[in-house]
């Protein structure tokens, strides 16, 4: 588990800005996939991609020594739960 710090400093702060703007880009590449539905994206693939940036942001915010926000956590249980079942 990431080490809690109680002040985060600036480098805390600017990996968790990158790995939020990585979860945005995963998102964009999900709603691109599925918006131009050519039957052939490999939504496995995407999904995964979005967790590993989920969590990394998670990891991050933790870093922060923040919470992590409940809509956050369920977004990850839920692709967790995607992986499982593919």
């Amino acid at each position: 588990m990431p080490e809690i710090r109680r002040f985060a400093g600036y480098v805390e702060r600017e990996r968790a800005v990158a790995c939020l703007r990585d979860v945005e880009v995963a998102r964009a590449h999900l709603r691109a996939a599925r918006d131009t539905a050519a039957g052939g994206w490999n939504k496995h693939e995407l999904h995964h991609e979005l967790l590993m940036a989920l969590e990394r942001y998670a990891a991050a915010v933790i870093r922060l020594g923040a919470p992590v926000p409940r809509r956050l956590r369920t977004e990850i249980d839920l692709y967790r739960r995607l992986k499982n079942r593919a």
